[in-house]
């Protein structure tokens, strides 16, 4: 009996799957060939992608659309010589950001990395952060008011490829050689989702996907591909509650 893996990354309103086939199986009508050896660059792209897909992950579980990707800048006479100041500035903002979100009985949520501008001397942060407007706390003014060294510029966060893109963003700031610098900080109150697998017996999986009853499945999201180390058959793809806007066009179901 053929059958094949599906993973499962449930993250609530947004779900990710990869199917693939197992070691021991290959698609129906493909011949096995003979394993390809990792190249160090081959472990370098992949490590990194892995990164960002988990950070994306963690993204779409903790934060919705409308909430912020911000970035704070410095005023030229306030820039920070070294990357230890700078750290010395964002750790004194996300402090007192985190007690004023207690005192009104929030969590506070953030993630954050700091990069280095294209010249190697700018510094600056980019904080994803929920957008929040209650118990005294409106998100926006109060970032305005605790970030003393600079502008900041706020960037609402949107729905279908923007998390993703935002997410290999970040390990990519990271991960610059110029930087030499530790991984991104997030607080430690993230839902960090699992992965589910599912062992399907069946020859083959539907291409293009179909989603269940009350979900669409993410066009831009659909990728058919191959194990580049076995090179048996892959796919990937992420599926959304449908909303009661597009329950409506009732096209987008199964996609």
């Amino acid at each position: 009996m053929i059958i094949y893996k599906k993973k499962i990354y449930d993250m609530g309103v947004v779900i990710q799957i990869e199917k693939c086939y197992p070691g021991n199986f290959g698609a129906p009508g493909q011949t096995r060939g003979k394993k390809k050896k990792k190249t160090p660059e081959d472990i370098r792209r992949q490590n990194e992608k892995n990164r960002w897909k988990r950070l994306q992950r963690i993204i779409l579980a903790n934060f919705k659309e409308g909430d912020w990707h911000l970035i704070l800048k410095y005023r030229s006479e306030e820039r920070p010589d070294t990357y230890e100041e700078a750290k010395a500035h964002r750790k004194k903002f996300l402090d007192r950001m985190r007690e004023a979100y207690k005192k009104a009985g929030i969590p506070f949520k953030w993630i954050i990395v700091t990069e280095r501008g294209k010249r190697g001397q700018v510094l600056h942060h980019h904080l994803v952060i929920e957008d929040v407007r209650r118990n005294g706390i409106e998100t926006v003014k109060l970032v305005k008011k605790l970030w003393s060294y600079g502008n900041e510029f706020f960037a609402s966060l949107y729905e279908d490829g923007e998390y993703e893109k935002l997410a290999e963003y970040l390990v990519k700031a990271e991960t610059k050689e110029e930087c030499g610098w530790s991984t991104y900080s997030r607080s430690r109150n993230l839902i960090v989702p699992e992965q589910k697998v599912e062992i399907i017996h069946h020859r083959r999986w539907r291409n293009p996907p179909v989603a269940p009853k009350g979900w669409y499945v993410v066009k831009d999201s659909i990728w058919n591909g191959e194990n580049p180390v076995t090179g048996q058959p892959v796919q990937h793809y992420t599926i959304k509650k449908l909303d009661k806007r597009r329950e409506e066009n009732s096209g987008w179901l199964g996609s």
